[in-house]
């Protein structure tokens, strides 16, 4: 065979080769019109839309508003994904997902990198940049195109300006040394302050941590972002965590409660730190130890670590507490007249038995749960935000782990039957829906809420203390409680009134006498005819002055 019958057939046998692989492994893939699954990403809503960045997604050759084909890849969602929250859509007919390459930073030429499990944070209102922080690197498909291995931790957070289209990184090693993952995260936009407590290192964190497939250690500490100096600081959460941080827990920001709102830091699974095991997800924590900090605290100077209270919920009308569970999301929303602040839980799983399609509602300060919805189509390592004055947004996720890697479950399809990722929810009529009212009426408390803590739909809540009373007075004081002093019991009473009036009978007998004496001297000095007037001096006494009132209770 002659040189050239041998490069044509070699030719031959690579566009063959191209065509048969022209499948959704061997071309770009599109996150959207190639959809199956997405899951573990992050999101963020800011400036009247949705931003969905990084995480596991599975594709497919097309997806037909639901109707998929061809063969499921595993890989990772590349770019930024955007959705207009400005005006009102069905996704199910007038729906629209903008797609954005994700490009270098222009300083430095480094990519910002692809990972799950860590946070997308709005930044402040007058910011024009979103930030992106912590992650980890998933080995589901390292020849997935556009895969790249574990990076540096020394970048760990980067923004994204939505003026310029332009990456940034920061460099906040020197206070936090490692990226993590997993962690529980809020954000205070009217503060600048964006915040992610304890999480997980594991062999895709970064290029330092050598740790094998599955194994991790959980991370203690608060992390602080300041969104405006890109300066950060890491608080101990000893007080709240001790010696066994958080994994896969949610916290949740609420404005208007204390000087400067709290954070609400709810389940996850614990874990002893420098416990290097694989089971990081059998010790979860109860859903009535609810923790609250006081975003407040971390302006005074005498509580450099900020101030973290434990406060115990309680079920309502038998529909008893949540089950403990990991990877679900919150959403929070007050009544109109601040009486309550309730906290929406969506979804989440238990690792060792069950996945949940579950609302559950903790209202404060009454710190007790309602359960107002129950399904059948389970969700778990989504993300949700509160958009449209009363609407619950939730993104991706998927209804059992084998959904990850594209293969069939007996309880579901290997593509999320939502075929956009998105799903709606009324939070006032508790009803889902394709439809997303961006004019929506003002929020309404719901009927099983009122039914549990009472008032209306526009607040007034009768319910507004805990019913085991608050644990501590400084959480009462938050909320503007004010705790009165406890009456004495009735021993201590009775020996309180006899300590006060024998000193008081005393002084009364005292005093008879020295008038006594006084009148006896003033009759005598009166009948000494002749006698040179007498001046009236006072001793002064070796004793300071004491305070009426302290002479009557000696």
């Amino acid at each position: 065979m002659t040189y050239i019958k041998r490069l044509l057939l070699f030719s031959l046998a690579v566009i063959l080769q191209s065509s048969h692989g022209n499948t959704v492994g061997a071309q770009r893939l599109n996150p959207v019109k190639n959809y199956c699954a997405r899951f573990d990403h992050q999101s963020t809503v800011k400036d009247n839309a949705l931003y969905i960045y990084g995480g596991g997604q599975t594709y497919v050759d097309e997806n037909n508003s639901g109707h998929t084909s061809g063969p499921i890849t595993v890989g990772y969602n590349l770019d930024i994904i955007s959705v207009n929250l400005s005006s009102s859509w069905d996704w199910k007919r007038n729906f629209t997902e903008d797609v954005t390459n994700v490009t270098v930073n222009p300083r430095t030429g480094t990519a910002p990198p692809q990972l799950s499990q860590g946070a997308l944070f709005q930044g402040s209102p007058s910011d024009p940049s979103f930030y992106f922080y912590g992650g980890t690197t998933t080995w589901a498909n390292a020849s997935f195109p556009g895969f790249r291995k574990p990076g540096s931790p020394t970048y760990s957070l980067w923004a994204y300006d939505l003026s310029t289209k332009a990456w940034s990184q920061y460099d906040i090693s020197m206070r936090v040394p490692h990226r993590p993952s997993s962690g529980a995260h809020a954000e205070a936009p009217d503060q600048s302050l964006a915040f992610y407590l304890n999480g997980e290192i594991n062999n895709g964190s970064s290029t330092g941590i050598s740790l094998p497939a599955g194994v991790n250690t959980f991370l203690t500490g608060m992390v602080v972002i300041n969104t405006t100096d890109h300066s950060a600081k890491n608080l101990s959460t000893a007080g709240v965590t001790g010696t066994s941080p958080r994994a896969r827990a949610q916290m949740q920001y609420i404005s208007g409660i204390g000087d400067k709102g709290i954070l609400v830091l709810l389940g996850g699974s614990r874990k002893t730190v420098g416990d290097y095991g694989a089971t990081d997800l059998l010790d979860l924590v109860p859903m009535t130890d609810v923790a609250i900090f006081d975003v407040g605290s971390l302006y005074n100077t005498s509580t450099p670590n900020g101030i973290w209270y434990r406060q115990n919920a309680t079920a309502a009308n038998n529909t008893g507490v949540p089950e403990p569970r990991v990877d679900f999301c919150l959403v929070a929303v007050a009544a109109a007249d601040s009486s309550s602040y309730n906290i929406y839980m969506y979804g989440g799983r238990d690792p060792a038995s069950r996945y949940f399609d579950e609302i559950w509602v903790l209202s404060l300060p009454s710190f007790t749960w309602t359960k107002i919805f129950s399904g059948i189509s389970p969700r778990f390592g989504h993300t949700c935000h509160l958009v449209g004055n009363r609407t619950l947004l939730t993104v991706g996720g998927v209804a059992s782990i084998k959904q990850k890697s594209g293969r069939p479950d007996t309880n579901a399809s290997p593509c999320d039957w939502e075929s956009k990722g998105l799903a709606v929810m009324d939070l006032t009529d508790i009803t889902w829906g394709s439809v997303y009212d961006a004019h929506a009426p003002a929020y309404g408390v719901p009927a099983q809420v009122i039914a549990t803590i009472g008032g209306s739909p526009e607040g007034h809540a009768n319910l507004t203390t805990p019913v085991s009373a608050f644990a501590d007075d400084g959480l009462a004081s938050l909320f503007g409680v004010k705790i009165l002093q406890k009456p004495p019991s009735p021993d201590k009473g009775r020996d309180l009134r006899a300590a006060i009036a024998a000193p008081i009978c005393g002084v009364v007998i005292l005093l008879a006498i020295a008038g006594l004496v006084w009148w006896l001297w003033g009759k005598n000095r009166a009948g000494r005819k002749g006698a040179p007037e007498e001046g009236i001096y006072y001793e002064k006494s070796e004793e300071p002055d004491v305070p009426r009132e302290q002479v009557v209770h000696q």
